[in-house]
C-alpha cells in the first residue's frame, strides 16, 4: 500500500539534501578568496620586499635621516610586530612656514592663490595608510619608493627637482605613514604562499572592522569570508594606530591605499550612505583633488564616491569613519594598480605587479603623491588666505578714517584755539583714539 507521507518525507529529505550541498557550494565560492590558488607567478624577494626586508629599509632610512623620519615604533599586531608608523616631515622647521611669494601650481593663478604675500601657512597634516590587505603588496612597494624619493633629495645638488621636491615637501607637509598596517597578515601570506589571504592573523580584515556603520549588509561574520568584519569595533588591535594618531593629530587629509583597480573612492562606501546618497563633507573641493589625481598618471582612474563605483556596498571602513566621524576634510581610498588581463581565480597576479615590472609600476603611480602634496598645499594656501582676510580686515579704512579725524580736530582747534586750551579735558589725544579703534576691533 502506498504511503503518501513517506512519500513527502522523502522528497523533502531530498530537498533538504539538495539546501545543503547548495550552501557548502555557496559557502566555497564566499571562501574562495582567502584559499590559496593555482598562481600565475608570485613575487621574486629580491625585488620585492618581504616583511624582514621592509623594515631593514625604513629602519635604515630613518637612521640616515634622523633628522627627517622618527619611527614610532608604540604601535604593534596582535602578534606584536611593529606596524612601522614614519613620521616624516623637516622637524627644524616651524610648525607654520611664512610664504613670502607662491608659485606652486600654474592653475592657482585663477583661484588667487599665487597673490599670496607673507602668509603664515601652517604645515599640512597628512596621514597615509599601506598594507591594511595582507596580498596587497604593491601599495606597500608604492610607499617604500616614496619614503625614498623624499629622502634622496636631502643630499642632492642644489636647485636639482630632487632637491626642490625634498625640501618642499618636508617643509610644508606633516606626514605620518603607516607603513604596514597588517604586519601579521603579511606573515601569514609569506609562510604559507597562501596569496589570497587579505585579513589578519585572526581572519579580520580591519577596513571592515572601524566603528562606521559596522556590522552592515557589507561585511561578514563569517571567520572564512574575506570580508570577515572581527566581533565588534576595533576589535583589531591593528585598528588602534588609526584611532590614536586621529586623536592627538589634526589631519588635513588621509588617504587609504590598495590595489586591484584602479579606482579613487570617495566616502562614503556603506550600505545606509547608498540608501541615503549621504555626501560627505567637503564634497567640492573633495571632488576637484579627486579629478585632479584621476589625471595625474599615464593610467586612467575612474573617480566618484564608493558606492557609485561599486557593485557592492563596504560598512565599517577606515576612509568612511574617517570622514564622518573623525570629520577629516580629505578621505580617499586609493585602488593604485589593476591587472587588465587578469582572469581566474589566482590572486597574486590580481593584486600586484609581475616582479619584472615592479619598477616601473611604481615610478608610473608616484606622479599620484605629487598631485596630492601641490593640492593640498594649494588648498591649504587658500583657507589660510581667507582666514586671514576675514579675521584681519585691510587697515586702509582705518587710516583713512583717523587722517579725517585729525584733519577734523586740527580745523577745530585753530578756530576755537582760546576755547580749546581753556577746556584741556576736551582734547581729543591721538594715542587714545588709537584705543578706542582697538576696542573696536579695527587694530589687531
Amino acid at each position: 500500500m502506498a504511503c503518501p507521507d513517506c512519500a513527502v518525507g522523502q522528497s523533502l529529505g531530498l530537498m533538504l539534501v539538495l539546501f545543503g550541498v547548495t550552501v557548502l557550494e555557496l559557502s566555497h565560492v564566499l571562501a574562495v578568496d582567502v584559499d590559496p590558488q593555482q598562481e600565475k607567478y608570485l613575487p621574486d624577494y629580491r625585488l620585492y620586499h618581504n616583511l624582514t626586508r621592509l623594515e631593514l629599509h625604513v629602519e635604515e632610512l630613518a637612521t640616515k635621516f634622523k633628522d627627517f623620519i622618527h619611527i614610532d615604533r608604540t604601535f604593534i599586531s596582535r602578534n606584536g610586530r611593529s606596524q612601522l608608523v614614519a613620521h616624516i616631515t623637516n622637524f627644524s622647521v616651524p610648525s607654520a612656514v611664512t610664504e613670502n611669494h607662491h608659485a606652486w601650481r600654474p592653475q592657482d593663478e585663477k583661484d588667487g592663490v599665487s597673490q599670496t604675500r607673507n602668509l603664515s601657512v601652517p604645515k599640512v597634516h597628512l596621514l597615509l595608510s599601506f598594507g591594511e590587505h595582507a596580498r596587497e603588496f604593491f601599495p606597500v612597494e608604492s610607499a617604500l619608493y616614496l619614503l625614498t624619493n623624499l629622502t634622496a633629495g636631502i643630499s642632492a645638488n642644489p636647485g636639482s627637482y630632487e632637491e626642490a621636491f625634498s625640501r618642499t615637501i618636508l617643509s610644508r607637509f606633516d606626514i605620518y605613514v603607516i607603513m604596514m598596517a597588517n604586519p601579521d597578515g603579511r606573515k601569514h601570506v609569506e609562510s604559507s604562499r597562501n596569496f589570497c589571504w587579505r585579513g589578519t592573523s585572526t581572519g579580520v580584515d580591519i577596513n571592515r572592522n572601524f566603528d562606521w556603520q559596522f556590522a552592515k549588509k557589507g561585511s561578514s561574520a563569517d571567520p572564512r569570508d574575506e570580508e570577515f568584519r572581527g566581533p565588534y569595533p576595533f576589535s583589531e588591535p591593528e585598528c588602534k594606530v588609526y584611532t590614536e594618531l586621529t586623536e592627538s593629530v589634526k589631519f588635513d587629509a588621509f588617504v587609504s591605499f590598495h590595489s586591484g583597480i584602479r579606482h579613487i573612492y570617495m566616502p562614503y562606501a556603506d550600505t545606509v550612505s547608498k540608501a541615503v546618497r549621504r555626501v560627505p563633507p567637503n564634497y567640492t573641493y573633495l571632488s576637484q583633488l579627486a579629478s585632479r589625481l584621476a589625471k595625474a598618471t599615464k593610467y586612467t582612474f575612474r573617480y566618484g564616491q564608493a558606492f557609485d563605483l561599486n557593485f557592492y556596498t563596504a560598512d565599517g571602513t577606515a576612509f568612511d569613519y574617517m570622514a564622518g566621524v573623525r570629520q577629516i576634510p580629505f578621505s580617499l581610498a586609493i585602488e593604485m594598480w589593476e591587472n587588465e588581463q587578469h582572469r581566474g581565480r589566482s590572486c597574486f597576479d590580481e593584486f600586484n605587479p609581475h616582479s619584472a615590472h615592479l619598477q616601473k609600476e611604481v615610478e608610473a603611480v608616484h606622479p599620484l603623491y605629487v598631485e596630492l602634496f601641490n593640492s593640498l598645499y594649494g588648498w591649504k594656501l587658500q583657507q589660510q588666505k581667507t582666514h586671514t582676510l576675514v579675521e584681519t580686515p585691510s587697515l586702509t579704512p582705518s587710516y583713512i578714517l583717523l587722517a579725517v579725524v585729525v584733519l577734523a580736530c586740527a580745523i577745530f582747534g585753530y578756530r576755537n584755539r582760546h576755547y580749546v586750551c581753556s577746556k584741556k579735558k576736551r582734547i581729543v589725544y591721538l594715542r587714545s583714539l588709537s584705543s578706542t579703534f582697538a576696542v573696536n576691533g579695527i587694530f589687531r
